[in-house]
């Protein structure tokens, strides 16, 4: 891709980067607050203020008293809790809306200074609507869990969590094209191969991640290795049909999340020593395989002292910001390999 270097554009799109993976960070506290409910109305300008008095913290914490997360399982709570909940969504909504401000303003001013040919205008649409589906998916998921049932479905938790993912990836991938910097390594292919491997068992780590969270089952076989005493939980095939097991038991969800971990990092020490031992031609891929390997070790440290202590805000959070700095430095790996 040879596109016109404008750093103000690839500052545009880092700035994207971050701002997106603090929206990442803020909506994993929400979600281990259980806040995501607490807001019950969504509007794009006047939702951007918060409660003003005493007033109109009682209006809405009336409001939140109507609907099933209140009613189910919040019964008595205090105003001064529902405070605490109401901030952290209330924080990812701002946020939510800074981004998009973020985004749009910048866009237009690039355009119009005809910053973008037609190839590099086509990606930032695409940006665009990606953004526009991602807080349309928060929504539908807010609005799921006010019906009946106070939860939010796992399966839309990971759609909105992997389109985060999705957008940093996008955002980074364009930034890396306007840079145009490539490498020299003596076996591409095989690298490209190793590094494909870590990419999908990341992918399905991040999704199984989000079932994890979405079904709670971080609360449960609190141990590590095993489970129950065993290498595979007793309620592996709980749930009938078996498939069912797979992406909604709880147990099983977090087992296949376990082994999946465990792949990941072995994928990631073959990578490492396929680049940093073998591909002795290129320093920076010496470097990054190594950063990327001292990322998963630490990401496999941390989830495990996540699960042992019964998933802490600050260990569960950490655990999230560690997958997004991992999913950086593979991409910058994998944007160098490719070209």
């Amino acid at each position: 891709m040879n596109y016109t270097f404008h750093r103000s554009v690839y500052v545009w799109l880092w700035t994207g980067i971050i701002l997106i993976s603090l929206m990442i960070i803020i909506g994993g506290v929400t979600r281990l607050t259980d806040s995501g409910l607490s807001m019950s109305d969504w509007n794009l300008i006047m939702g951007s203020i918060p409660p003003m008095n005493e007033t109109d913290w009682q209006q809405t914490f009336e409001r939140y008293k109507e609907f099933p997360q209140y009613q189910q399982l919040n019964a008595g709570m205090s105003l001064e809790k529902f405070k605490g909940i109401y901030f952290w969504e209330y924080l990812h909504r701002v946020l939510g809306r800074v981004v998009g401000i973020v985004f749009l303003i910048p866009f237009g001013y690039f355009w119009a200074k005809g910053y973008f040919d037609s190839r590099l205008l086509k990606r930032m649409f695409i940006l665009l609507g990606l953004g526009a589906l991602q807080g349309a998916m928060g929504w539908i998921m807010v609005k799921s869990g006010l019906v009946d049932i106070p939860y939010v479905s796992h399966y839309r938790l990971a759609a909105h969590f992997m389109l985060a993912f999705i957008l940093i990836g996008f955002c980074l991938w364009y930034a890396l094209d306007l840079r145009n910097r490539s490498i020299q390594v003596l076996q591409k292919s095989i690298l490209r191969k190793w590094l494909s491997v870590v990419g999908v068992l990341f992918i399905i780590q991040l999704i199984y991640g989000a079932f994890t969270a979405g079904l709670d089952a971080g609360y449960i076989y609190n141990t590590f290795p095993k489970m129950a005493g065993q290498w595979i939980p007793p309620t592996l095939a709980a749930l009938d049909p078996f498939l069912l097991n797979l992406i909604e038991n709880p147990g099983t969800v977090q087992w296949i999340h376990r082994v999946t971990g465990t792949l990941l990092l072995i994928s990631v020490v073959i990578f490492w020593w396929k680049s940093a031992v073998q591909q002795s031609k290129s320093k920076w891929l010496q470097a990054m395989s190594g950063a990327l390997l001292t990322i998963i070790l630490l990401q496999y440290l941390v989830g495990v002292l996540t699960l042992v202590n019964h998933v802490p805000i600050s260990l569960g959070v950490l655990h999230q910001g560690i997958a997004i700095l991992f999913w950086i430095i593979f991409l910058t790996i994998a944007h160098r390999l490719k070209y």
